[in-house]
This record gives structure tokens, C-alpha cells and sequence, in this order.
């Protein structure tokens, strides 16, 4: 898989400054701990996130690379320290975006968004798996937040407005779309009303 120096940087900035905010929804403070686990569950779930979307770009002959974009992390930033404050946590989680440098049928634009969220989807699956297996406070710490972070980006991207993944996924196949919607919000509200048990 082709990467840039470029492309590299704007996924690291990318990925400390949504670990920050992240860090700042779920934890309330600016604890060097919780950075540190909100950037481990972050890093894991939007990098593979985006890199998923590279992936199969260039599988099926396009040439694609992240890009970061500031506005979206100026606004992450700013949802973040409004919801420190508040009982309710939002983040606008779009720092950027994998651009493909040529057009794209609907199929095409349609499988590759579809592979951001599913890999979301997968890695929820597998942070569960580790907080109910572990048995260290850290490792528990990690498998629920990083669960946590990967249903948000899910359904987050799944959204079905421009230029985000569901608006193209929506309008490739909305059985599709409607699908990993019903999966990664259905997922999330378990999570939140505690349906996933002491995690």
C-alpha cells in the first residue's frame, strides 16, 4: 500500500487531536491517562478506519490518500471543550478524509465507504472481546472506551450526509446502508444503556 510522507503526517495530527477530544468527552479532564487510552482506542479504530477506504480504493485501481482538514479538527476541538462541560458528550468527528484522485461509479464510491464503518464495526466486536477477557484495570479501561470510540465512528460516518461514508453508501444500495446503521447504532444504544454488562 502506497503512503506518502504527506499522507503520514495528517493521520498522525489527525489522530492526536480527535485522541484529544476523545480524551476530553469520556474522561472530563485533561488526564495524561485518559489521553493515553482514548488515543489507543482512537489510533486503532481511525487509522484502520481510513486505511480501510485506502485499501480498497486501490484494489479496485484508484489512487487515494488521506487528507486532513482543518476546519473539522477546529470543530472537534471546539465539541470537545463544550462537552466537558456538559452531562451529554457529542464530538464532530471528521478530521479529514481519503480523497481519490479520479472519478468513481456509485458501486465503486459506495464499496469503498462501506469499508471505513465495517471496520469500525469489527474492531468494536474485538475491544469488547478484550475488556470482558482481561483482567488488569488498564486493559478493561481500553476494550470499553475503544469499543466506545469505534460504534461512535461508525455511526458517526454512517450519517447519510455529505461527504460522509452513508451519503455514499446510501446512495450505492440503502438495503446496504440501512444494514450497518441498524448494526453500529443498535450496538451503541446496548453500550450506553449498559446492555453489554459491567465493561
Amino acid at each position: 500500500m502506497h503512503t506518502s510522507n504527506i499522507e503520514i503526517r495528517d493521520l498522525l495530527i489527525s489522530w492526536l487531536v480527535l485522541g484529544f477530544c476523545f480524551s476530553l468527552i469520556l474522561f472530563h479532564s485533561l488526564s495524561p491517562s485518559g489521553f493515553i487510552i482514548a488515543l489507543i482506542g482512537l489510533g486503532v479504530g481511525f487509522i484502520c478506519h481510513e486505511l480501510s477506504h485506502k485499501f480498497v480504493a486501490q484494489k479496485l485501481g484508484f489512487r487515494a490518500e488521506f487528507r486532513l482538514w482543518q476546519t473539522g479538527l477546529i470543530i472537534a476541538l471546539v465539541c470537545a471543550f463544550i462537552s466537558m462541560f456538559s452531562p451529554i458528550g457529542f464530538l464532530f468527528a471528521a478530521p479529514g478524509a481519503v480523497y481519490i484522485l479520479s472519478y468513481t461509479s456509485r458501486r465503486e464510491g459506495g464499496l469503498i465507504s462501506l469499508a471505513g464503518p465495517s471496520a469500525n464495526i469489527i474492531l468494536a466486536l474485538i475491544f469488547y472481546a478484550i475488556a470482558i477477557h482481561s483482567s488488569g484495570l488498564t486493559q478493561q479501561l481500553i476494550g470499553k472506551y475503544g469499543m466506545l470510540i469505534n460504534l461512535w465512528l461508525a455511526v458517526f460516518n454512517l450519517l447519510p450526509i455529505p461527504p460522509l461514508d452513508g451519503s455514499k453508501i446510501f446512495a450505492w444500495k440503502i438495503p446496504v446502508w440501512a444494514m450497518l446503521m441498524v448494526i453500529s447504532a443498535g450496538l451503541l444504544a446496548l453500550y450506553i444503556f449498559g446492555m453489554f454488562g459491567a465493561i
